[in-house]
């Protein structure tokens, strides 16, 4: 699926959009750029994935359509 200029990383089920990262730490503008994304495309819930330690980092966003 490509929304505009914005290729998503991954789409699950048709439902939650992944997006995958290799940065010191999920932050503000990551979140932000997440919720963009969700709106963008009409999505609910986006998957933020960081792999830049051995550990994984990760953030589940949920867009509140209220």
């Amino acid at each position: 699926m490509k929304v505009g200029g914005y290729v998503p990383d991954l789409i699950t089920f048709d439902k939650v959009l992944v997006d995958t990262k290799v940065i010191e730490r999920i932050g503000q503008h990551e979140l932000a750029q997440m919720l963009n994304y969700l709106k963008i495309t009409g999505m609910p819930v986006g998957l933020i994935l960081n792999f830049k330690r051995s550990k994984l980092e990760w953030k589940r966003v949920i867009l509140d359509k209220s």
